[in-house]
């Protein structure tokens, strides 16, 4: 029997009715044959709420309490489908990632999977009835709640389907797929029936947001099928597939362009080093912490690097240590710049690219504050009020042949 494993992001099921038809597609899907294992998100915008209401009552909410706080959003969701389930005469059974024997490093609120030991999963799969996984959380080795950071639940579904060597892993969200931008943004942007690993965790890191990049780099490293699907039709989606099964529409060495994003969440970070020698030292804290970094660019005793805006507390703590070491002489956060990337391939041999996303840009009165480019992304950051302008103009540009 076909087994896959379902994610249904926090719009999917964000209201009753919406968590009932996702009940719907689920029973529709098991009575053609296929065993299911669900994973779910938190429902809507619960979680900023759960962050929001932990901030009302202490000024620095420890990491493991929030971790405590934030799990409890996952938990209401799968026991609401379960229920769904249940009335529908699907046989249900509800999991929390540690009940799923999900475990993870003892980092707190970004903390990694090291196994999976799954057994309850099995069993309820033996007895004909489907596991609701509680996304985006695990527990570590020493019995502490965890949990995987924005986008966690992503990650669970792949690790799930690696471990139960599923068929398929379907990420439902609230789009038919992968897009060459935000369709909301961007209504004529282009829709990726296939999307290579390496392409789809560029988009993924600068701000795609319809799959989270450890959640990609997972399916690659394991061979997992990833299907990008929309949980409200019944469109087939993006699949993410090796390189060798996407043809590529650009010439034999000219560089191809597979998508333009923006990442609103994300501020750039400037730090003035004592010493260039030094560096590893704040690339060593941001690693042992697991906070993510986005297109460093390095010059003179100068690192510039986008960084996570809900980071930005940790990074403080981890700056002012650095400080007081003698490694760091200053450093500036500045929320007003957003990094607008152009993610395609073979950049590095054409430098071509790099001239058109400044041309346009300056064509359209819109300062480029900083750059860096890699062979597969251009990334510059711009004010946040030229976000949307920027990704439209350079949308237009690079995809009006296509």
């Amino acid at each position: 029997m076909t087994l896959v494993v379902q994610k249904f992001g926090g719009t999917s099921v964000g209201t009753p009715e919406r968590i009932r038809a996702v009940a719907n597609r689920i029973a529709d899907t098991r009575r053609h044959g296929t065993s299911l294992v669900v994973v779910v998100s938190a429902m809507g915008h619960t979680t900023d709420e759960l962050i929001e209401l932990a901030h009302q009552v202490s000024k620095h909410p420890t990491h493991r309490e929030m971790d405590m706080l934030l799990t409890t959003g996952e938990r209401i969701s799968m026991a609401l489908l379960s229920m769904a389930l249940t009335d529908l005469g699907v046989p249900a059974l509800s999991l929390t990632g540690s009940q799923s024997g999900i475990i993870t490093d003892s980092s707190h609120r970004r903390a990694r999977i090291r196994r999976i030991l799954g057994d309850r999963i099995r069993a309820a799969l033996s007895e004909g009835m489907v596991p609701i996984i509680a996304g985006f959380q695990g527990v570590s080795e020493n019995k502490e709640i965890t949990t995987l950071g924005r986008g966690g639940s992503d990650t669970t579904a792949v690790a799930l389907a690696a471990a139960l060597e599923a068929d398929y892993c379907d990420i439902f969200t609230d789009v038919d797929g992968v897009f060459s931008a935000d369709p909301r943004m961007v209504p004529n942007a282009k829709f990726w029936r296939k999307i290579p690993h390496d392409l789809m965790v560029e988009m993924a890191i600068r701000g795609a947001g319809v799959l989270h990049p450890r959640s990609v780099e997972l399916a690659k490293q394991f061979g997992v099928r990833v299907r990008v699907r929309n949980s409200l039709n019944e469109s087939e989606g993006t699949i993410v597939v090796a390189v060798d099964q996407c043809k590529s529409s650009a010439g034999m060495e000219e560089f191809g362009v597979t998508g333009v994003s923006a990442d609103r969440s994300r501020m750039l970070l400037t730090v003035h080093l004592s010493r260039s020698t030094v560096l590893g030292a704040l690339w060593d804290r941001a690693s042992r912490s697991h906070l993510s970094i986005v297109s460093p660019m390095f010059s003179n005793g100068t690192v510039q690097l986008f960084v996570e805006r809900d980071s930005e507390d940790e990074w403080k703590r981890h700056l002012e240590e650095l400080s007081f070491l003698g490694f760091v002489n200053a450093y500036e956060m500045d929320p007003r710049s957003v990094p607008v990337s152009v993610i395609g391939d073979r950049f590095a041999q054409d430098g071509s690219a790099i001239y058109e996303v400044v041309e346009t840009l300056s064509q359209n009165q819109i300062p480029v504050l900083l750059g860096a480019a890699s062979s597969l992304a251009i990334t510059v950051a711009v004010s946040v009020d030229h976000v949307e302008e920027a990704v439209k103009a350079l949308h237009d540009v690079f995809f009006k042949k296509v």
